[in-house]
Order: structure tokens, then C-alpha cells, then sequence
């Protein structure tokens, strides 16, 4: 781990490795003609606006290795911080005060063990060089995949015959890898049938059509076949239990289940009603266990930072290093009022967000707000509970063109930007990359205008 630490942030710029490449590369780059950057970006849903990036990151390729192996890391220390606190999922979400009607998927005898770090994307922003692990998504509803591939593998494509070209890589698949993973910790024979059930509350921009979302998803089942599984996507009324709650599309069994959605969120429907039934009963798998989203819950950051003086030193270190301070907020008694006092008199250096909220919901900038805004939102995060106090990482700014689809107007800005590499079997593969738009707003989510996009890979030498 010390090789990481002095590696991770120590000499580097930034993520995007850009201005570092060969002039004669980066002039080719950008005399591409506007067709060829719009024919990129054709067709992949996720980002709303016309704005899109003439060009992705480019990050060297040690660099995503050593970022997939501290992912990795934490991703373990967030794990045994839940059960130094919980031997279960059932005492996990008592400890941790999620309501059951949050997560009705949930089994509460399952253990917390190693087979729920199977899927994970962290949210890391860079400042001076340095990644932040802002938040850490363990889940297996992670969207952004066939995008991130997508993008990584066009733009590799557009630059191979340039000169240095030969150095730029797409990132492993992060769909191939889903699937793979998908298949190794499920432990599903050859032929098993795994249905990936679209969904209407959270979809991606442009995707909120049935239709548009069961196209979007053809590439994601073709790589469920080449792993071995006959992978069908469909929307949830066609979900339904036989026998002995066995859960059946269009009349066959189902032996696995996709969830790319948190089940509390979706409306009432017979599918839904009969997915429920089956989990209940284990007659079907699931990838992956909405016990995985207890992982997801913010708390578990701010336990990593109570715990982090009991840690082996390097993995103290990793968390100081790496983790923004995170503290569970309102907090209990003189602890809380000393929290609150704190919260106050540091408005510009903190942020606050809900502990189970996902895709920027809730979030509050202090640096955004005024006081009495900030006090406000400090009042109600008492009355709701649930909430955490973060260190607020200014980001280092992602220097791009952007092209107007529409006009193919250019402009060129200095955007934040937050990476998200996934983990599959707790190995990085695709990265998904959000960032801001000209006169774009600080929350990097593709619900509040954020650009999905991607990253490739530089080879040195």
C-alpha cells in the first residue's frame, strides 16, 4: 500500500493526462472533422442538452491500475467497518436506520460477507492531483456501463491511425465484465435465463420510454449470451410467479435477475408484485441484493473515519489520504451541538447530503448557499436525521472543447468533472466520466445536466 499512496496524487496534475501528450497527437485530435466527433457521441442516451466533449480524458494506464486497487481496498474497509457493527443485513440496516419499506428485496438473515463486493462504482473528484472518494456506490444497479464502453471504444477507434495512436486503449469492458461477474458469483450453469427488467423512476435521460430503454439494452444482452446466459430484457409486466413463486417471462423460468433500479422507488405492479414474491421465496437470484445498497449508505464513510485510528497504518493512511472527513450528522447529544457549532462557522468548507440518497438529490454545497440557506438545510437534516457532513473537495477543472450537435458550434471551457471507474469482481474496467457543460451548474449528475463520458488509456511506452 505504500507504493499506492506515494504513487496516487503525488506527481500528477490531474486525472486528464491531456496536455501531456505529444503535440503532433493532440493537433490530430482536434482537426477531426465535427461529423466524426457527432458520430461518437450518435445514439448514446444519458446526457440531456446539446452540448457534447469534442474528446474524452485520457488517463495513464498505471494510474487506472493503481485507482482500481485502492477502489478495491476501500471497498473491503467499507465491508469490515459494516461488520464490526452488524453480523447481518436485518442488524446492518437496524445499525444504520434504513426503513424496510426502503429496500422490500432485502433478506435480513443474508451475512455480510466478501460475495457483496461484486459491483461497485465509486464518485472520486481530483484536487491538485489528488483522488477524493466523495461517495462509494457497492451495488449492482450502476448505470453508465454500455455508455462508458461505448464512448471509450468510438474514440479509440477514431484515433488508431493517428500518429501515437497505437498508445491509446479503451478501458477493459465494463459490460463484458458485468456479465462475467454476473456468471462466476452467481454460479449460473451454461443456458440460464437472466431477465434485466427495465424501469421508469431514475432512468437515464432519454431512456425513460419503455421502448427506447429495451433498444438501449440489446448490446448489454448480447453480452449476457457471449458469457454463456440466455439474457432477455423486458419490462416488469411481463415478469410473473408460477408454482411454488417461481418467477417466470412470457411463461419460462427465470434463474437470475438484473436489478438496475432500487426496488422502493419503482410504482406498484403486478411485475414488481411477482419479482417480490420470488426473492422471497428464493426461487430466483438477483444481481445483486438490495443488500448490497445498505453498503452504498454514506454512513458507512463516516464509520470509516471513526474507526480509521484502530486501522493497520496504511490503510489509516489511505483513509486520511483519500476520503474527504465525513461525520454522521445531527449527531447524539453534547457531540451533535459541538457537530452542529462546527457546521456552522465552516459553511464554505463542508457539504451535506442525505445518507441514502442517490443522484445528487438532497445534496447542498456550502459553498453554493448562504448562511441562512445553510442553516435551514442544517435544521431539517436534524429533523430527518440520516445525513452526513463532508469535507467539501474544491475539484481540479477538466479543460475541454464542446460541440454544439445541433449548430456544431465550438466552445471551449473549464468544466468539474467527477470519475467513476467500475469494479466487477473488484477489478476496474470502464470509466465513466461526468462533467460539467459551458454555464453549467456544480451537482455532476446527468439528472442535473452533467455530460456522461468516458475515458481511455495511455500507454507510456
Amino acid at each position: 500500500m505504500g507504493g499506492m499512496e506515494k504513487f496516487l496524487g503525488s506527481s500528477r496534475r490531474s486525472f486528464d493526462i491531456w496536455s501531456e501528450l505529444p503535440p503532433s497527437f493532440r493537433e490530430s485530435v482536434l482537426a477531426r472533422p465535427a461529423a466524426d466527433v457527432r458520430s461518437v457521441h450518435d445514439g448514446i442516451s444519458g446526457s440531456k442538452g446539446t452540448w457534447r466533449p469534442v474528446r474524452p480524458s485520457f488517463v495513464d494506464r498505471t494510474h487506472f491500475d493503481e485507482l482500481g486497487r485502492v477502489s478495491a481496498r476501500l471497498m473491503r474497509l467499507i465491508l469490515d467497518a459494516c461488520r464490526r457493527r452488524a453480523a447481518t443485513v436485518g442488524e446492518l440496516q437496524d445499525v444504520l436506520g434504513v426503513d424496510e419499506t426502503d429496500t422490500p428485496l432485502l433478506s435480513r438473515a443474508e451475512p455480510l460477507g466478501e460475495h457483496l463486493l461484486v459491483a461497485a462504482r465509486p464518485d472520486i473528484v481530483y484536487r491538485s492531483g489528488v483522488p477524493y472518494f466523495v461517495e462509494f456506490n457497492i451495488d449492482g444497479a450502476l448505470g453508465g456501463t454500455l455508455q462508458a464502453d461505448l464512448l471509450a471504444a468510438r474514440f479509440r477507434a477514431l484515433y488508431h491511425r493517428l500518429p501515437g495512436g497505437h498508445r491509446i486503449d479503451a478501458p477493459p469492458s465494463a459490460v463484458d465484465s458485468r456479465f462475467a461477474e454476473i456468471r462466476t458469483s452467481l454460479g449460473l450453469p451454461e443456458g440460464s435465463r437472466v431477465a434485466i427488467p427495465v424501469f421508469s423512476k431514475g432512468a437515464a435521460p432519454g431512456l425513460e420510454d419503455p421502448d427506447a430503454f429495451l433498444a438501449w439494452l440489446a448490446p448489454m444482452c448480447e453480452s449476457g449470451r457471449r458469457h454463456g446466459m440466455d439474457t432477455v430484457a423486458c419490462t416488469m409486466d411481463r415478469l410473473e410467479t408460477g408454482a411454488d413463486d417461481v418467477l417466470l417471462l412470457d411463461g419460462q423460468p427465470v434463474d437470475a435477475v438484473l436489478r438496475l433500479f432500487l426496488s422502493a422507488d419503482q410504482p406498484p405492479s403486478p411485475g414488481l408484485d411477482a419479482l417480490l414474491r420470488a426473492v422471497r421465496a428464493g426461487r430466483v437470484r438477483m444481481h445483486t441484493s438490495e443488500a448490497t445498497w445498505l453498503l452504498s449508505d454514506k454512513s458507512t464513510m463516516a464509520w470509516l473515519w471513526t474507526d480509521k485510528e484502530f486501522l493497520p497504518e496504511d490503510d489509516r493512511r489511505l483513509v486520511e489520504r483519500h476520503l474527504p472527513w465525513t461525520a454522521l450528522f445531527p449527531g447524539h447529544g453534547r457531540q451533535g451541538d459541538e457537530l452542529l457549532r462546527y457546521a456552522l462557522a465552516h459553511r464554505t468548507e463542508l457539504v451535506l447530503k442525505p445518507t441514502g440518497g442517490y443522484g445528487g438529490g438532497g445534496v447542498v454545497l456550502g459553498p453554493e448557499t448562504g448562511d441562512e440557506e445553510w442553516r435551514e438545510a442544517l435544521d431539517h437534516a436534524r429533523w430527518a436525521g440520516r445525513h452526513i457532513l463532508q469535507t467539501h473537495v474544491t475539484p481540479d477543472r477538466l479543460a475541454l472543447d464542446f460541440q454544439d450537435q445541433e449548430t456544431g458550434a465550438v466552445e471551449h471551457a473549464q468544466v468539474p468533472f467527477v470519475v467513476g471507474p467500475f469494479m466487477f469482481g473488484q477489478a476496474p474496467s470502464g470509466v465513466l466520466v461526468r462533467h460539467g457543460v459551458p454555464g453549467g451548474g456544480p451537482v455532476l449528475n446527468a439528472h442535473h445536466g452533467a455530460l456522461m463520458s468516458s475515458a481511455v488509456l495511455v500507454d507510456r511506452c
